[in-house]
């Protein structure tokens, strides 16, 4: 099955404690620190069900989202209509979407560079927002970072969400390749009410997880330089083995 069908209609459920707000008020910090020039449009590169982009577009900014997931798309659009949002949600490859327009910055959040997963799909998607982006536009995104992955090593994970009388339940189970420095995280979700399974879904999201100079090498090739790489919602500290997730800022150089 392919990443995030099904799931992506459990998706809102299952990271309704995730503090998108918080992720915002960090992105803002960063346009605040680093950019050259105020911030009205944003390019969001794997927008998922749009937990970023309602927000900052109720902050004011023009925003773009795409996504690979036509579910994850649907739901997004639907969550704008119910706000009354004007939002352009787009599905699209990120690795090679083409949408023939500049904006101030982009921003790919939630691990989503992460799933990709080969060399040439990181340097396709690095190329892509180089392309949709003018001299000193900001690229933000963040991914798991090798040296935390291989010193805490993946973990089975369990979460269970109560709502309406009913359990959705979530196995996670990874498989680490350190050769090719990727986890197969196996998910099982399971709906049920009391007794009674409702629904079951079986999905493997492979993530890649990413060292220093390797992500330096990749935003050179594709004309970016790197201004900071910090955990992630940390701006300003230097990442260690405790830090599973990092964020990188980068800058569009001269082409």
């Amino acid at each position: 099955m392919s990443t995030f069908q099904k799931y992506a209609n459990y998706y809102d459920v299952l990271y309704r404690d995730k503090n998108y707000r918080s992720e915002c008020d960090f992105l803002e910090k960063i346009f605040r620190k680093y950019s050259t020039k105020s911030i009205h449009s944003i390019l969001d590169l794997g927008c998922g069900t749009g937990g970023h982009d309602l927000i900052l577009c109720s902050r004011g900014y023009k925003i773009t989202g795409v996504d690979l997931s036509a579910e994850m798309i649907e739901v997004a659009k639907r969550k704008a209509k119910d706000k009354k949002m004007r939002i352009n949600f787009v599905r699209s490859d990120i690795k090679s979407i083409n949408l023939k327009k500049k904006y101030d910055v982009i921003i790919s959040m939630f691990a989503v560079i992460s799933y990709q997963i080969t060399n040439e799909d990181i340097i396709s998607t690095f190329q892509r927002a180089r392309n949709h982006l003018g001299q000193g536009g900001l690229f933000i995104f963040d991914c798991w970072f090798g040296p935390a992955v291989l010193a805490q090593k993946p973990q089975d994970r369990l979460k269970i969400i109560e709502k309406d009388n009913e359990k959705i339940i979530r196995f996670a189970t990874p498989v680490l390749d350190i050769l090719n420095q990727t986890v197969d995280v196996k998910y099982k979700i399971v709906k049920a009410s009391k007794n009674k399974i409702l629904d079951e879904i079986d999905e493997v999201h492979k993530m890649r997880f990413l060292f220093p100079k390797e992500i330096e090498n990749y935003l050179k090739e594709t004309n970016f330089r790197i201004l900071e790489i910090c955990p992630f919602r940390e701006l300003g500290k230097i990442p260690t083995e405790n830090d599973w997730n990092v964020t990188v800022i980068a800058e569009a150089i001269k082409l």
